[in-house]
């Protein structure tokens, strides 16, 4: 897996990219990157591009990370957006989206463009591109 993100306090925004084969483990470990990092603030929206992953991991495993992820405060106070093409990875977020809180809370789209719609972060197109 390969993996990039990038926060922008001037926006309250966090983009993610990740390419490649993805497993909970690097999943989960992405995510603790980006919690720890003195620049992330919960409130900020976010975009999480996998047009390029492939998913590596079960349903289970994704129940019990959704279920991390709900547990912890840096997570649900803002809107995130996957945008995805995958059927496999479209599933298994439709999957992560059913098992937090808010459901509102997160979208999965197939453009940037949607996506900044969504999270309401015109910005997001500075940073990704529709291919």
């Amino acid at each position: 897996m390969e993996y990039t993100y990038q926060i922008i306090p001037e926006h309250e925004l966090v983009v993610e990219k990740i390419t490649g084969d993805v497993t909970v483990q690097e999943l989960a470990y992405k995510t603790q990157a980006v919690f720890s990092d003195p620049l992330y603030k919960p409130t900020y929206n976010g975009v999480m591009d996998l047009r390029q992953a492939v998913s590596r991991m079960s349903k289970v495993e994704l129940y019990g990370f959704a279920s991390l992820i709900s547990e912890t405060e840096m997570f649900g106070q803002s809107k995130w957006a996957i945008v995805a093409d995958d059927p496999i990875v479209v599933a298994l977020s439709q999957i992560f989206q059913q098992r937090i809180p808010d459901q509102t809370t997160l979208g999965i789209f197939c453009t940037i463009q949607a996506a900044s719609e969504f999270i309401e972060r015109p910005e997001v197109l500075n940073y990704f591109k529709d291919e």
